[in-house]
C-alpha cells in the first residue's frame, strides 16, 4: 500500500498532534485512525496486513485489559515490514515501556509535554517549517490539555475539539491544521457555540454525589455533551471544595480530575490510567444501575462513587 497510519487519540491533543506530525514529515499519502486508549487494540487489528510503510500512534496511554493484545499486534505490523513509532506524554510502567519497545517499536515518552509536543521534539521533519506556526500550535494546544492556560490560543484549543465531537470534524480541523495554519474562522463558531454551552449547563445546575473518605473530599457528576470534562471537574472543585472530582458517563467511562492528589493509581487500578493528576477509567455499568439511571441520575453517580471509592487506598496527596 506504501502509506502512512496515523493512530491518535479523539481529544484537541490527538487532533494537533496528528495535524503537526502530518506538516512536519510533508505526508500526503496517509490514513488516519481516530480512538481511545481502550479501542487501540482494534484501531491497530484494523491495520494488520494493509502493508503501511509507517504508523505512528501519539497521545494514546496504555490501557491494562487490552494491553497484551496491542503488543501483539504491534509485533504482527513490525514484523510485516511497517516501521512503528509511539509518541505519548502519559505515565508508563517500566515493564509496559519494555514490552512495546521488544516488540519493535521505536516509543518516545515525554511527560514534560502534551502529545503535540512530544511530536515536535522527537518525530522525524522533511524540509523547512513556519517557528510561528509551530510555537502558537504546541504552546497553545499544551496551554490546554496540561490545564495551564499560558498560552492565549490554549481556552480556545481545548472547546475546538471534544471527544464527543464527530470524526468528521476532527478530520477537518486536522486537515487545516496540517496545511500549516494555527487558527482559522471556522474555527470561530465552535468555540462559541461551546462557551454558550457551558454557560447555560452550569448556570442551571448539575447532578452530584459528594463522599468524604479519609480526609479526601471527592465529587461525581455525570458527563455533558456541551462541556469538556476538565472545564466540568475544575468547576466541581471549586464549587464543592473537592480533592478530587469524577466525571461519568452512563456507558462506564471515567474522567479524574484532581488538586494535589494523585488519581492514576485508582485510574490504573479500574483498568485505565493516564497522569498523576488527570486520568481515566472505564468501569461496567450493570444493567439495572443503568436502567434506573434513567429515573435518577444519582442511581449512576453512587455506583461510580462506590467503584472508585473501592480503591481509596490508593488515594494520596501529591
Amino acid at each position: 500500500m506504501g502509506e502512512a497510519l496515523i493512530i491518535t487519540h479523539t481529544d484537541m491533543d490527538g487532533v494537533a498532534a496528528a495535524a503537526l506530525y502530518i506538516y512536519l514529515n510533508k505526508l500526503e499519502d496517509y490514513r488516519v485512525y481516530f480512538t481511545e486508549p481502550y479501542g487501540l487494540h482494534e484501531a491497530l487489528g484494523k491495520a494488520v496486513g494493509k502493508g503501511f510503510t509507517r504508523i505512528a500512534l501519539m497521545d494514546l496511554g496504555v490501557n491494562p485489559p487490552v494491553f497484551n493484545r496491542v503488543v501483539e499486534l504491534l509485533g504482527e505490523l513490525t514484523g510485516g515490514g511497517s516501521r512503528v513509532s509511539w509518541f505519548d506524554h502519559h505515565v508508563w510502567e517500566d515493564e509496559w515501556v519494555k514490552a512495546v519497545e521488544g516488540s519493535g517499536v521505536v516509543l518516545h515518552i515525554d511527560t514534560s509535554t502534551c502529545a503535540t509536543g512530544v511530536v515536535y521534539k522527537y518525530s522525524e521533519r522533511k524540509g523547512s517549517i513556519d517557528p510561528l506556526y509551530v510555537s502558537s500550535l504546541v504552546n497553545g494546544v499544551c496551554a490546554g490539555d496540561l490545564w495551564r492556560f499560558d498560552h492565549w490560543l490554549g481556552p480556545y484549543y481545548v472547546r475546538l475539539v471534544r471527544r464527543r465531537d464527530g470524526d468528521g470534524w476532527r478530520r477537518r480541523v486536522l486537515e487545516t491544521l496540517s496545511k500549516g495554519v494555527f487558527w482559522d474562522p471556522l474555527f470561530e463558531e465552535k468555540v462559541v457555540e461551546a462557551v454558550e454551552a457551558e454557560l447555560g449547563l452550569l448556570g442551571d445546575g448539575l447532578k452530584t454525589v459528594v463522599r468524604e473518605v479519609d480526609g479526601f473530599r471527592i465529587c461525581v457528576a455525570e458527563s455533558s455533551d456541551t462541556v469538556e470534562n476538565s472545564f466540568l471537574a475544575s468547576y466541581l472543585m471549586g464549587r464543592f471544595n473537592a480533592d478530587v472530582a469524577v466525571i461519568a458517563s452512563s456507558d462506564g467511562k471515567l474522567s479524574l480530575r484532581s488538586r494535589g492528589v494523585n488519581v492514576r493509581d485508582i485510574a490504573v487500578a479500574l483498568g485505565g490510567g493516564g497522569h498523576l493528576t488527570a486520568s481515566g477509567a472505564r468501569i461496567p455499568i450493570p444493567f439495572k444501575t443503568r436502567l434506573l439511571s434513567r429515573l435518577s441520575k444519582t442511581m449512576l453517580l453512587e455506583h461510580v462513587a462506590d467503584r472508585v471509592l473501592d480503591h481509596r487506598d490508593k488515594l494520596r496527596r501529591l
